[in-house]
């Protein structure tokens, strides 16, 4: 097991610790899936009130909700030892959703320059690539199941911590520039931006880390 694996394995049991009091409030029927689908109504209810009201405070609330049910299903999945493909196939396509509105949100506060969604972006699909590179580099079968694992992402391998790390950075980011729009306070502008400038760090060490196994053709 490498350090990766250890971390996350011990952030996964202090977060399952954390919320166990929670969810053993839950009733049985309510499987992981249903909490990842709430996420999903939820970012669409927060979409669909957007376009008839441009009110940013029930776009706070609403997907503040949206994310703590991020933190909820995962555990909830494990707990009750319901963890599947599809599940953390939902999972992946939520949060998908769930950062993309969030994103847009904040570019249509004015105050996200797009210069940092490009940033942000543009090395993420050099990842994408930088992987293709190596899957073709697999024998026919390995490469099969690697090129499956990065299609579906989560769905066939749990997300690391720095993974999570990187999700909820980015959340975080965009949030606090929506807040500052609604609060009209500088500081959550300068922390959400800070935010989101520590995720460019993180995507562009990745890219570079991937360009260079691919060098040394690893």
């Amino acid at each position: 097991m490498n350090l990766s694996e250890r971390l996350t394995d011990a952030e996964e049991r202090i977060r399952d610790n954390a919320v166990k009091p929670l969810l053993a409030l839950l009733p049985t029927w309510v499987r992981p899936n249903h909490i990842t689908g709430t996420r999903l109504i939820l970012v669409s209810s927060a979409f669909i009130l957007y376009l008839f009201n441009k009110s940013l405070a029930p776009q706070i609330w609403i997907l503040t909700a949206a994310i703590l049910t991020d933190f909820i299903d995962g555990p909830l999945a494990r707990l009750r030892s319901q963890c599947s493909r599809k599940g953390a196939y939902l999972d992946q396509i939520a949060d998908w959703c769930l950062g993309i509105w969030t994103g847009v949100l904040a570019l249509l506060t004015g105050l996200l320059p797009a210069i940092v969604i490009v940033l942000m972006a543009a090395p993420q699909i050099g990842v994408l690539i930088t992987d293709r590179i190596r899957v073709a580099r697999l024998s026919t079968d390995d490469g099969r199941k690697r090129a499956l694992a990065i299609a579906m992402g989560a769905a066939n391998s749990r997300s690391t911590t720095i993974e999570r790390l990187q999700f909820v950075t980015v959340l975080l980011g965009f949030m606090l520039i929506v807040f500052s729009k609604m609060t009209d306070r500088a500081i959550w502008h300068r922390i959400g931006l800070g935010s989101l400038y520590i995720e460019i760090v993180l995507v562009w060490l990745f890219l570079f880390q991937g360009i260079a196994n691919v060098i040394a053709k690893r």
